[in-house]
Formats: C-alpha cells, structure tokens, sequence
C-alpha cells in the first residue's frame, strides 16, 4: 500500500504528476554547447507550456553562472516554472567534504539560483535543493536548515529515503531536520527498483521507448491510488532526439486522463495540508514579496534593459538583474 500523508482524505481525484527537471549546462560552454543546451531546454519548456503545465527546474553554479541565466529567467518570467538550487556541478559528492565545504558550496549555489529573476516581476524564492547525483549526509542535511530551504529531492522511493520511510511515496518531513523530503518515483525493472529518472534508465543501457514504456506503466499501476508521480527529468536527455519524443508521448497520455500537475513545492503542501486535490492546496502569500533591491539598482544607474520579445503578447521592456555576491550583471 502506498503510504499516505496523514490527514488527506480518501476522496476520488486527478493523478497527481511533478515533473522536477535538472537543466544542463557548464560554467565555460563553447559557443556551440550553449547553443545546444538552450534547444534542450527550449524544447523541454515547449513540451509543457502550451498547456501551461507546472515544474521545477534546478540549477546548478555551472549553469546559474553562464549566459544561460538570461534565458532561464525569460522562461521564468513567462513560463509556469520554479527553480530550485542543485549544488555546484552534476556529478558533485557533497558527502565527501566537511560541513564548512558543503555549507559554502551551498550557499553559493542559492545565491545563483536566487538571481535568476525579474525584478518587480516574477520573484522566486528558492525552497527546494536537489543533489543531482542523490548524493548526500547529514552535514548536507545541517546545511540545508541553516539555509532554510524548505525540502530535498535527493530521495528515491524504496531506494534512497530517510530512516522509517521506506515505503513513503509523497513527501514526508525529516525527522531532526526542518525540511521535507521528496522522493522521486520508482518502478520494477528486471526485477529490481530503478527511480524514474531519465539518466538513470539511459546509463543503464535502456532506450527511451522503455524509458516511456516505464512512465506509462507506472502511471497506470498507481492511477486510483493516493500516490503521486513524481519525474526527474534532464534536460541534456529529455531535450531532444527519442526521449524528448517520449516525454511528449508521456505529457499527452497524462493529459488524456485528466492528470493534475503540481510543481514541487505544490507537492510539499499538497503533504503539509493533507489533501488530495489541487484546488484546495493553500495559498502563499509570500509569493508576491517586492523586490527591495531594484530601485536601490536603478537609483545607482544600473539601469540596461532586455527586451524578451516574442515571448510577450505586448512588446514591454524587462529589466533583468543578475546579481552575484553584489556584482551586477544586465542582459
């Protein structure tokens, strides 16, 4: 039996889906890697937009601090989209570096992430961490309270979980930690669990019509169940070819029975309220802060704008800030 929030009713209701994507990139790209990596995003992006389907991107240092910034925060300004901190780089072993080393890293990675917004327009606050290699300890977890980020995707369910969950598919709160867990979700593939995670299937030699095959199945198994399906996407596989192929093939057999998509910290509250139903998911107010530091930045002459264009319906001007340790970049 799929364990259940406690406190959520039994009530009949749309499959829940979470989509959490990890956006590849690297510091230095070449002219041509950029190229590529923004087409992988692009077509994830346009896979969803059109119907306007929630997610969660993360970012890590490598792409928060490449001219992928500017593109992320255009998708942000007109997209349905959280972002949330990855850490430094992809293949990153927090769990081998003393606390000192991973709080920094840490710190770093949400002050990137957090500048990847319009001010006055779409603030974004940062609530979530996802390590994109699972990897982790508890000076990783001590980091993440100290930063007050709210929940860690860096679970799998029946795979990678915190002790006592092993059999907890929605999110669930840390015991001694003031954040919530979100496991991705698992599925039986020659006989043993593999989450459901694009590279994951890919680096185990699996094609993407076994990868849809999975996802498709998974969904059905758990369709009627108080049980979520929560992805994990990567936009350097996801992105293009046969598995951008799937995850349109995924995203329209979801559509066609109704499934309701929820980013991840939708998800998280969906467990903190106990329901079921996306319509009765609680409100942040918080969602609408200001932006305190745009007019500071104006009156001190920063002031260079990036016209987004086609991605608005009117042909306004958006001033984006990027700021990094009090350093100023304009697009």
């Amino acid at each position: 039996m799929a364990a259940v929030p406690e406190g959520m009713s039994q009530q009949e209701s749309s499959q829940v889906v979470n989509l959490m994507i990890d956006v590849s990139g690297s510091a230095t790209p070449t002219e041509e890697q950029s190229a590529d990596d923004r087409d992988n995003i692009a077509n994830v992006y346009n896979s969803m937009i059109k119907d306007k389907i929630p997610s969660t991107m993360f970012l890590t240092q490598d792409v928060s601090a490449s001219s992928l910034v500017l593109y992320l925060t255009q998708l942000g300004l007109y997209g349905n989209i959280e972002f949330g901190m990855a850490g430094n780089h992809s293949d990153e072993k927090l769990s081998t570096m003393p606390y000192k080393e991973q709080r920094a890293i840490l710190e770093s990675s949400y002050s990137y992430a957090s500048a990847a917004h319009v001010c006055g327009k779409n603030e974004k606050p940062i609530r979530g961490y996802k390590p994109l290699s699972f990897d982790q300890n508890e000076d990783t977890y001590k980091a993440l309270d100290d930063l007050g980020i709210e929940y860690n995707a860096g679970f799998q369910a029946g795979i990678i979980y915190a002790p006592g969950h092993e059999d907890d598919v929605w999110p669930y709160p840390v015991d001694g930690h003031d954040f919530y867990a979100v496991p991705t979700s698992s599925y039986t593939v020659s006989d043993g669990l593999m989450p459901l995670q694009d590279s994951c299937f890919k680096d185990n030699g699996l094609g993407a019509d076994e990868w849809y095959d999975a996802l498709a199945a998974k969904y059905n198994e758990i369709k009627g169940r108080d049980e979520p399906l929560v992805i994990s996407l990567t936009t350097s596989i996801s992105g293009n070819g046969d598995y951008l192929d799937a995850l349109k093939r995924f995203i329209e057999l979801a559509k066609s029975e109704n499934a309701a998509f929820v980013n991840t910290t939708q998800l998280v509250d969906m467990t903190r309220a106990g329901v079921d139903r996306v319509s009765a998911i609680p409100v942040r107010t918080s969602d609408s802060a200001a932006c305190p530091d745009c007019e500071e930045k104006k009156s001190a002459g920063i002031d260079d704008d990036m016209n987004i264009g086609n991605a608005s319906a009117s042909n306004e001007t958006i001033t984006i800030f990027v700021d990094m340790y009090n350093s100023t970049t304009s697009g």
